[in-house]
């Protein structure tokens, strides 16, 4: 009777058991626009402070084809300067501040073969005669033969201009930014290492770096924006067109000019004309050989050598108005 009279009781809410997937998910669509957030406040804050981005311009000028290769032009005379910009890179890496260089003779800045605008997805020969082919081509169609000459380099382009001017007669001075002047190539893939891992991974010949630079090659409007995306460091212009070459066009600047000793040659055959070299580095860039260039121009009076207190590896795109002025001197 006692069961018949008892009040009806309600069964507890049953809740239903939360799996740890469930959790791990609705955390995750709280946490990533949080996440997302954050990296692209971080990225802003490096991009905006970063010396490159404040310190580059766009040039101006004339974008032209001179034989096989795009050339940037400016100014009028009878005496020019030409730029060459590093692997990787293109001409627009020497931007607004080296305009000025126009003012008494012609600008012509290059996008060397394989690179930029120059880039030939059909070529496989990008061997070191075959840029100074390209650069001849150059010459002869902006009527430059026998004009009188300055020729500076940035990096890989510093190696192309001590090979070039060494063949030019016409060329009066030599300009070289952060050289790679390697002795062995042990010693080329040591300091190249040492730039850093995403260096060591993707600047040597490995079978990571030919796999991204083929992606990059059937993807490159994506791989722009990756590059982007990974370089806050760099104007955004410049870390487009960072993906602008070819796998073989890469390996040949890489093995064929960056790696290789044969500067020296080139080197000492300026030397025996008496042409002036001047090798400017960075205090903070970390490929060129350390004391290399001093030994060099304590070596040989035609070398005098600068050094930029605060620059690193990307010199002639940061401080660019101080490169000019030293080439205008």
């Amino acid at each position: 009777m006692d069961c018949l009279l008892r009040a009806p009781v309600d069964d507890p809410p049953v809740t239903p058991p939360t799996s740890r997937l469930g959790a791990l998910r609705h955390a995750a669509r709280r946490g990533l626009p949080k996440a997302a957030a954050a990296g692209a406040t971080s990225w802003l804050l490096r991009h905006r402070t970063a010396p490159a981005v404040r310190g580059w311009v766009p040039g101006s000028g004339s974008r032209v084809r001179a034989g096989p290769l795009a050339v940037r032009t400016l100014g009028v005379g009878r005496s020019a300067t030409v730029l060459l910009h590093g692997i990787t890179g293109t001409g627009e890496a020497f931007g607004a501040g080296f305009d000025t260089l126009a003012n008494d003779g012609r600008l012509i800045i290059p996008d060397v073969l394989g690179f930029g605008a120059s880039l030939d997805p059909h070529r496989d020969d990008f061997c070191l005669p075959a840029h100074l082919d390209a650069l001849d081509s150059m010459a002869t169609a902006l009527d430059l033969d026998g004009v009188p000459l300055i020729v500076a380099g940035h990096s890989m382009g510093a190696l192309l201009a001590l090979h070039w001017a060494a063949h030019r007669p016409q060329v009066r001075r030599v300009v070289t930014f952060n050289a790679p002047l390697y002795r062995t190539s042990d010693e080329a893939d040591h300091h190249i290492r040492a730039m850093g891992v995403l260096e060591g991974l993707f600047a040597l010949e490995t079978p990571l770096a030919r796999w991204t630079c083929a992606w990059m090659c059937e993807h490159r409007d994506a791989a722009q924006w990756i590059s982007v995306a990974i370089s806050p460091q760099w104007p955004i212009p410049l870390a487009r067109l960072g993906v602008g070459h070819t796998w073989p066009a890469y390996l040949g600047g890489m093995n064929a000019i960056i790696r290789s000793p044969s500067w020296r040659s080139a080197l000492q055959r300026l030397v025996d004309r008496g042409v002036p070299v001047c090798m400017v580095n960075g205090a903070r860039d970390a490929v060129p050989v350390p004391g290399l260039v001093d030994q060099l121009a304590d070596e040989v009076p035609a070398i005098e050598t600068r050094t930029h207190p605060q620059a690193g590896h990307d010199l002639p795109i940061t401080y660019a108005t101080w490169c000019a002025r030293l080439l205008a001197s």
